[in-house]
């Protein structure tokens, strides 16, 4: 990484907890790390997988359920235009073309029991101003629930000219067993045509593909990459433990109009992503922003949304 991320304390985790009407929940955060989620249990089952061995290895492969801001997932090249600007993202001289700049950011946490809030000021003498020179505040806000957890996000722009805003969060959730035995549902009609991972603008029913999960899919012989959109109103997407007798219900207001599925044959997780645009949507302004979803925060203005994992009995 640019800088050394796993000095001490570093990957220390702090844990919230609450037992509502009968239900234990607890999760667990990295203010020290992006404000990275590495613990989602309810009633005793962990629903969240974080590998540290794999962080160390490979730092972009955060694990646990990590926070891609400005731009979700890839950018081509690193690189947009906007308002006549070349904005390169680069932090401490490092070119980052994956997960945004701040997975690796300390930020500063308030919590209570069972809440945390952490936010993050983004000023000109931070390290994200370099790849991302727009004055704000990040602010995450993350309550328990009935069996769940609300998990809120807001960015306020306190510079003097508009800003390229996107949010996403990137979720590896665990497969506590076999493949065959989780299946998963995403409300989306169409896919974004992608150039080795990266959109192009263009986009695709998903109907008669193999990339339609509106009906729910089993993970056995699973292996896919892919971004997509078109969300059935606010239906939510869903992750089904048959062996479990539970599903994970995951909802998330309108402003994350894209939703990235990605899982391995053989791997132990499978991430479902809810993003504010499509990826590398700072490289295609031209193109309708309610496919990419694109979005522009005015001086003095916020952008903000919600989303909210519940485990419930099937």
């Amino acid at each position: 990484m640019a800088r050394d991320i796993f000095k001490d304390g570093t990957l220390d985790i702090h844990y919230i907890r609450a037992n509502l009407n009968g239900h234990e929940v607890v999760a667990g955060l990295q203010p020290n790390c992006g404000a990275n989620l590495v613990s989602f249990v309810v009633d005793g089952v962990e629903y969240l997988h974080y590998d540290p061995q794999l962080l160390r290895t490979d730092p972009a492969r955060m694990t646990g359920a990590f926070v891609m801001f400005p731009t979700p997932c890839r950018v081509r090249d690193g690189e947009y235009r906007f308002e006549g600007r070349l904005i390169t993202q680069r932090k401490a001289g490092r070119l980052y073309t994956i997960h945004g700049l701040v997975r690796d950011e300390a930020f500063t946490l308030t919590a209570s029991n069972s809440a945390a809030r952490l936010q993050l000021d983004i000023t000109p003498d931070h390290p994200v101003y370099e790849g991302f020179p727009f004055p704000g505040r990040l602010a995450l806000t993350m309550q328990l629930a009935d069996c769940g957890l609300v998990y809120t996000f807001s960015f306020h722009n306190r510079g003097e000219r508009a800003a390229p805003v996107a949010f996403g969060l990137h979720p590896w959730w665990r497969i506590p067993g076999r493949r065959e035995d989780v299946s998963i549902t995403i409300p989306c009609e169409l896919s974004m045509v992608a150039d080795k991972l990266i959109p192009t603008g263009q986009v695709r029913q998903v109907a008669q593909t193999g990339l339609d999960f509106r009906l729910g899919r089993a993970l056995d012989g699973l292996e896919v990459d892919a971004v997509l959109t078109g969300r059935t109103g606010l239906a939510p997407a869903i992750i089904e433990y048959r062996d479990l007798s539970r599903r994970l219900v995951i909802d998330a207001d309108d402003v994350f109009s894209h939703q990235v599925v990605y899982t391995k044959t053989d791997a132990p997780f499978v991430c479902v992503e809810s993003l504010t645009c499509a990826p590398n949507a700072v490289n295609l302004q031209s193109f309708d922003p309610a496919v990419t979803g694109f979005r522009v925060v005015q001086a003095g203005s916020t952008l903000s949304g919600t989303i909210r994992f519940t485990v419930e009995d099937t």
